[in-house]
């Protein structure tokens, strides 16, 4: 029970991460999309190009203010977040096994 109280309480307050409604929109849309054309590799590719700017980009000033005003949990965080779209890209240009 306290578990859900506190995953309610995160989602309940305003200052934290936001993301805004248009871009979430057009998420929606590129992903179904990619969903329906049965490209399942650019779907992942692009909803992890999104997960990272709107964690990285769009809530930089939450994360300064989390990390105590400290760059390094946000040079981390960037640096694997690049790391995993090479990761991405990579796999992305290799052949399925069928």
């Amino acid at each position: 029970m306290h578990f859900i109280q506190s995953a309610l309480g995160f989602i309940s307050q305003v200052d934290h991460l936001a993301i805004p409604f248009g871009q979430m929109l057009l998420f929606i849309i590129i992903n179904s999309l990619c969903l329906l054309l049965g490209r399942y590799k650019l779907g992942l590719l692009i909803s992890y190009c999104f997960v990272l700017f709107w964690g990285y980009i769009s809530n930089r000033p939450y994360f300064i203010d989390t990390f105590g005003q400290t760059s390094w949990g946000l040079v981390v965080y960037a640096l694997a977040g690049i790391a995993m779209v090479v990761i991405f890209i990579f796999g992305f240009f290799q052949s399925d096994k069928e």
